[in-house]
């Protein structure tokens, strides 16, 4: 199958990107950003998620201590957390999430996090039940060889590359843009990343999916071969793949490829 594919989707985070997001900026509204920080970190206390683990790891940095341990906690899947936090209801994701718990966001916040966005950004809102308290920007650096790798697939036969995120709009153009991804689709649900795969199964093209997070997990088993990246990516994933890249390293994308292509070449030289 390998030897036969002719398309790659690629999940953004933790694979074009190296998984290692930190925080860039912190505003708070009506709340100081220490406060604000320090409850985002105690939400996000038990998360495996990157993000999360971005903002403990800028709370830790920043001395801040954390002594509230999150309860109830409800993973909303491409939107973010919600959690009781101290006896109160807090959440932390994007706008869809916003907008599903009826969280009112005004125009400046809204203008502030568009800005953040556009930059290259992830904004995370933090929210009560009521209204927006602040935005954490964070930011994760492309791979290093991310841009060469797509440059070089296109010369093993990979004629359509396909990055597939739940981040912001802005941010996954940004990043398909730097590295020569063809079509960008962004603002993804986990099952929306499934029908996106099975759309471009559907054209008659052969297709990898290569992620390696929990989310990525039910595109990379519906591709006609799953890849998953092997240092950082998640259990769930890695049991889902047929192919681990163990280094961590894009360019053994190609590379798995020219094996491929060598190993069938052998067998039909064989067999004739």
């Amino acid at each position: 199958n390998l030897s036969k594919l002719n398309g790659i989707v690629f999940d953004k985070t933790g694979t074009l990107t190296q998984g290692r997001p930190t925080v860039t900026a912190i505003k708070s509204f009506g709340i100081s950003e220490n406060k604000l920080l320090t409850m985002a970190a105690e939400a996000e206390l038990i998360s495996e998620h990157h993000l999360g683990k971005a903002i403990v790891n800028e709370a830790e940095k920043n001395g801040l201590e954390l002594v509230n341990t999150p309860t109830d906690v409800s993973v909303l899947k491409g939107r973010g957390i919600q959690v009781n936090l101290n006896g109160n209801s807090l959440y932390l994701g994007n706008r869809k999430g916003l907008s599903e718990n009826n969280i009112s966001i005004d125009d400046k916040i809204n203008v502030y996090a568009t800005a953040q966005e556009e930059s290259g950004n992830t904004a995370v809102f933090v929210a009560n039940q009521h209204v927006v308290l602040g935005i954490i920007s964070i930011a994760d650096k492309v791979r290093s060889k991310a841009a060469s790798t797509i440059h070089a697939l296109k010369s093993v036969g990979i004629k359509h590359t396909v990055m597939l995120t739940g981040d912001n709009e802005h941010t996954a153009n940004i990043v398909g843009k730097k590295i020569g991804i063809e079509k960008v689709f962004a603002n993804l649900l986990p099952e929306d990343k499934v029908d996106k795969v099975k759309t471009c199964m559907g054209r008659g093209k052969r297709i990898a999916m290569v992620g390696d997070g929990v989310n990525d997990a039910p595109a990379i088993a519906t591709a006609d071969v799953g890849i998953a990246m092997g240092v950082a990516g998640t259990d769930v994933a890695m049991e889902t793949a047929d192919v681990v890249l163990m280094a961590d390293n894009l360019d053994k994308l190609v590379y798995m490829l020219k094996l491929s292509k060598a190993t069938v070449r052998n067998m039909k030289q064989n067999m004739f």
